[in-house]
């Protein structure tokens, strides 16, 4: 975890994100990129010349906006690398394109979530990115404060990727030495018998996989699994949920036209961890 990037709108959210990255680089010395991006000016009322300037005005003052940020965060956090990077183009795009060129390891961000005829309507940057992004996405909601992790929740449906996940949660979990739980919500798409063998052979797979590791397995019944999560993630105190934004059927089809990722990262009040696999 050498590189944490830091996406900014400047708003609250995102402050909540930044002060959580600075807890995570202390534990993973890791070095953190505050980032922008904007869309530049252009007008064919405007000469190039003059739609040049205001772009390079925009960015300048952007930079200033970011190394304030970045100076305060240095006063207090000395040790820390911490550099700041402004993108020219839809934040969608360039964020993903940025992560792929600079390897980025994690990309933290702030989300404050949707709910109701607003989460029909329009679609979540951070629930874009955490599909998109080619390195994990950790989302923060407003209000949450780090703190060292004591369980960990990874909602799986038993596919054969989902061990890619875990293996890399194990990994990024050695620093916080949490309880790893591993939740599977039946949606009785399939028989008793079918369900029975598939968590026997996914279950000694991972305890083959991640030996000496501390995995617990739950398993559930629930026709809505983006509600199911939540509420048991909830009970149980899980201190961050983990996903992976995978399609394939079954568990993760779409959900009223969203996929599961996408749901869960509206409503969600802990941190949730995406984890792009092969």
């Amino acid at each position: 975890m050498k590189t944490i990037l830091v996406p900014t709108d400047f708003s609250i959210p995102a402050d909540y994100a930044i002060h959580y990255a600075i807890g995570l680089a202390k534990k993973f010395n890791s070095s953190i990129i505050l980032y922008h991006a904007f869309i530049p000016f252009e007008s064919g009322f405007y000469s190039y010349a003059q739609s040049s300037k205001e772009n390079l005005e925009t960015e300048n003052n952007l930079i200033k906006r970011l190394d304030k940020i970045k100076n305060g965060l240095l006063k207090k956090n000395k040790q820390f690398s911490v550099s700041v990077h402004v993108d020219r183009g839809p934040e969608s795009i360039r964020l993903v394109e940025f992560c792929k060129k600079k390897k980025i390891d994690l990309v933290l961000i702030g989300t404050t979530g949707a709910s109701g005829l607003k989460e029909v309507i329009i679609g979540s940057f951070t629930a874009d990115t955490m599909v998109k992004a080619p390195c994990p996405v950790l989302a923060i909601p407003k209000g949450c404060k780090f703190r060292i992790p004591k369980r960990i929740t990874f909602a799986s449906d038993y596919h054969k990727t989902d061990i890619q996940a875990i293996r890399f949660i194990s990994e990024w979990n050695m620093p916080f030495k949490a309880q790893i739980n591993i939740l599977h919500i039946d949606d009785k798409e399939q028989t008793a018998a079918s369900e029975a063998e598939v968590f026997t052979k996914f279950k000694n797979k991972i305890e083959k996989e991640c030996e000496n590791v501390p995995i617990t397995f739950q398993h559930t019944e629930g026709t809505d699994i983006s509600k199911a999560i939540l509420e048991i993630t909830l009970n149980d105190k899980t201190d961050i949920l983990a996903i992976s934004p995978i399609k394939h059927k079954g568990f993760w089809n779409n959900f009223f036209h969203k996929s599961i990722t996408k749901t869960t990262a509206y409503h969600i009040r802990i941190p949730l961890l995406s984890i792009p696999v092969k």
